[in-house]
Order: structure tokens, then sequence, then C-alpha cells
């Protein structure tokens, strides 16, 4: 019987700590891997019962670095639940939020939790303790990528000051709710939105892209490495008055493509730390924490598609659009980052130029006090869903989907992994640290904040899963 070796990394996200991974080994192969949520937070509990119109407010709280994705969806989620409609100036102002927050998402990502597997910063914090394997740059370029790392945090600044322009702050802005936005346009916010988009699409085109180019051509192998399971999924978004979107819906399951269905999104629980059941749709679960359940290793409920985990983020986004990409891989994840980044802000400028002032942003009138939601959009790191049913105008059910679960849920209960799990498997690992497999996962922007919707301080560094 062959005896694996097993290593851990703990936290895996330079951000988001309460992500573990545990990989079992032989002779430097990864054979299979764990993936857990230690952080157990009980939003779509702390939902019920109350005003289904405050649901932007307290589902922004799921997370800081993305907080416009959840009051984005929630909204459309509440909208078609009470007979809501949002005018053509209200769609344009939360288009221009959310994208002002999926850049300096997209920019911290790519510098502040990716990119530093990849150079060496100079000896001080946050780039200490180093990890000295496999670092392909010269000491120039290093010089050079740390230089870019401070500037792309004062530039992800910018960004969060345009998403303050029509949010009011930032993050969890106040302008983002049922029936459009509450911000009035007028040239000042207009011009001032404007000279923060500018000055972020000189950092992209002058340093991001060549930053990336750079990365791609140092360390090609990582193109293709750390692959997903090769299913992709999207749920479309940022949609104008006619209708059409910005990014597409669809899905690509075992090479066939087709349009994506939200009656076919399932989860299960039978390796999670919950009551256990078998796949349900979201409108028809709960949630029920359950510590002791004996299967269960993370906090992150199993989403399937048709029973199949899919890959969602800008990677899946691009394959949809049927852009070009150049792998399906880790470095192929930065790369499509990267130009998504640049695709994002250039259309802001579209949006921005297609503004009325004066002209109705919020439409509050209500349809119904009562019905069955859904909001679907793409966001920061992939696929977004908020499942909401309301009674007299506060919510009975909610259930939320997001895309790290997506990426990273529990095995489902056929044995299946996640598409992260499953991108670990036949990595060789020659660092001590796990720096291969490290790169790959962080390849994905993992937010583990809003995969679970008490901290366990008890074995954190073991899951004590039988292999």
């Amino acid at each position: 019987m062959t005896i694996l070796e097993k290593k851990t990394i703990f936290p895996v996200s330079r951000i988001h700590n309460p992500m573990l991974l545990e990989a079992w080994l032989e002779d430097g192969e990864i054979k299979d891997a764990f993936i857990s949520d230690t952080l157990y937070r009980g939003f779509e509990q702390i939902l019920i019962g109350r005003s289904a119109m405050d649901m932007p407010y307290y589902t922004q709280r799921i997370c800081g670095i993305c907080s416009s994705a959840h009051a984005v969806t929630a909204s459309l989620a509440i909208e078609k639940a009470l007979g809501m409609n949002v005018p053509p100036n209200g769609l344009l102002i939360r288009n221009l939020i959310l994208a002002s927050d999926l850049i300096q998402n997209h920019l911290r990502h790519l510098y502040l939790y990716a990119l530093p597997d990849y150079f060496r910063g100079p000896d001080i914090a946050p780039f200490i303790p180093h990890s000295e394997s496999d670092l392909r740059l010269s000491s120039k370029e290093n010089i050079t990528l740390t230089d870019h790392y401070f500037k792309a945090i004062d530039i992800s600044r910018v960004a969060h000051a345009a998403f303050a322009v029509f949010g009011g702050k930032a993050p969890h802005g106040h302008g983002l709710v049922p029936g459009g936005a509450t911000m009035e346009v007028d040239a000042d916010k207009v011009n001032r939105y404007c000279g923060y988009l500018m000055e972020i699409i000189r950092f992209i085109d002058d340093v991001l892209l060549p930053d990336i180019v750079l990365i791609k051509e140092r360390y090609p192998e990582y193109i293709d490495l750390g692959k997903g399971v090769g299913n992709y999924m999207s749920v479309g978004g940022f949609p104008n008055a006619e209708g059409s979107t910005l990014f597409s819906h669809g899905v690509i399951l075992e090479g066939k493509r087709e349009g994506f269905d939200e009656k076919q999104v399932t989860e299960d629980v039978t390796n999670a730390w919950y009551k256990p059941h078998g796949p349900l749709h979201p409108m028809e679960e709960d949630t029920i924490p359950d510590r002791s359940q004996a299967k269960g290793y993370t906090w992150v409920k199993s989403p399937r598609y048709r029973g199949q985990p899919v890959e969602v983020g800008p990677l899946a986004r691009a394959i949809i659009n049927k852009e070009e990409v150049i792998g399906h891989g880790a470095i192929a994840r930065l790369w499509a980052r990267a130009l998504e980044t640049k695709k994002i802000a250039k259309t802001a400028l579209d949006w921005l130029n297609r503004l009325e002032p004066g002209a109705e942003t919020l439409d509050t009138k209500i349809g119904q006090d009562s019905g069955v939601g859904i909001g679907l959009h793409e966001v920061m790191r992939g696929s977004l869903g908020h499942w909401v049913a309301v009674e007299n105008r506060r919510v009975k059910h909610y259930q939320i989907v997001t895309p790290s679960a997506i990426n990273f849920g529990a095995r489902d209960e056929k044995g299946t992994r996640s598409v992260g799990e499953s991108s670990l498997l036949g990595l060789k690992i020659q660092s001590e640290e796990l720096k291969e497999a490290g790169r790959v996962i962080r390849s994905y922007d993992p937010c583990f904040s809003c995969s679970v919707h008490l901290i366990d301080g008890e074995n954190l560094r073991t899951l004590k899963i039988p292999v």
C-alpha cells in the first residue's frame, strides 16, 4: 500500500485567511487535495425576517473587496420578487459602480495576491518571509515589479474613489438599492468619474499589461499548469436598457456549449458541515450548520450545474464570450483577468457618455408585496446568484451561491471534486511550502469571506480526512 505524504498550506490566500489546503503527495506529485473554509458566518440566516428593501445593505457586508457585487445581485433579486423596474440612468450608474469596484478588485488580486508568487520583493513587510524557490526575474525586474506593486495599491484606491462618485462611499456603498441608484447625474460627477477612469486606463496600458506579459514569458508552463475540469459557466452581466449584456451567459459542459438555465443549479452538503441533504435547487434548500458532520471537511457547500463542477471567473467569461485565451491554467487566468480589466475600463467610458444629466435614476414603485426573485450577475470572481422569497415585503427565504463556492466547494454526493481541487491533481511539487499549488489556487482569486455566508479555533491545521 502506498503511503502518501500530507502537506498543508494555511492560510492559502494573502487576504482571505480562512482558506486551508491539505495536499497528499506521492514522489512529489499531488495525488489528492482537499480545500477547506474554516469560517462560518451565517448570512443566509441573518437575512430571514428582515425588510426586503434592505438586502443590498446587508449582503454587501459579506465582503469588503467585492461589496457592490452583492448589492447589485441582491437588488436584481428583490426587484423581480416585488415587481420593480429600473430606469436606464439607474442601470448605467449600477454598471459604473460595479465596474469601478471590479477594477479595484482585479488590480488588488493581480498585484497583492497573485504576482508576489513570481517576483522577489524587498526585505520588508509584506514581502517577508520570502519564498526563495523558482524565482526567474532579474534584480532589476524584481525592483520594477515591487514599484508597480505599490503603484497598483494607489490605483486601486483611485478605482474606489470612482466607486464613491455614484456609490456615496466605498466599500459598502449607499447608492445601490432596489429600483436603481440613489445618486443623481450631473456634470461634476461625470467629470470626476471620467478623470479617475483615465488615470486607471493609463496604468493598465503602461504597467499592468506589460507586467503580465513579462510573467507569462518567464513562466510559460503555468499558462496551462493548473487547468480545471474543462467546464465553464457565465450567468451574464452588465446589462443595458436594450437587454443585451457585456458578458454573455452560457455554459460549456464536456466541450458542448449551451445557454445558461438557473433551474440546473444545485447545491449539496454531503461533505460539508451542514445538516445533510443531497443536490437541491437554492429555492428548495436551507442552511443548517452542523460541525459534527462525519464526512464534513469545509463550510463551503457543493454548487453544481447539471450535476457537474464548472469553473467561473474571467477565464470562463472570456471562453463563453468566444474571446481569445492563451491557455487554461494559472497564468491564463491572470492574463484573462488583466485583459478584462481593460475591457471593463474602456466600456465604462461608453456607459459614462450615455448618462443623461437630470434623468431619473431610481423608481421606488413596488408592484407586489410578495414574490420570488432570482438575481444573477457576473462579478469579480465569477458567477453570483441570489435566490429570495419575499412575503409581505419581508424575507422568508434567502440563498446565495458565490463564485468561490462554485470553484472551491466540497466534494458532492458522488465524491466529485471541485474545479479548484481538481486543478491541483498531478501538479509536481519541488518547493517545501507548496508554492506551485499556491500559484494555481491564487490564480482563481479565491474569496473565502464570500464562500460561506464562529471561528472554530481547534484543529485548524488538520482536516482529519481518511485517505
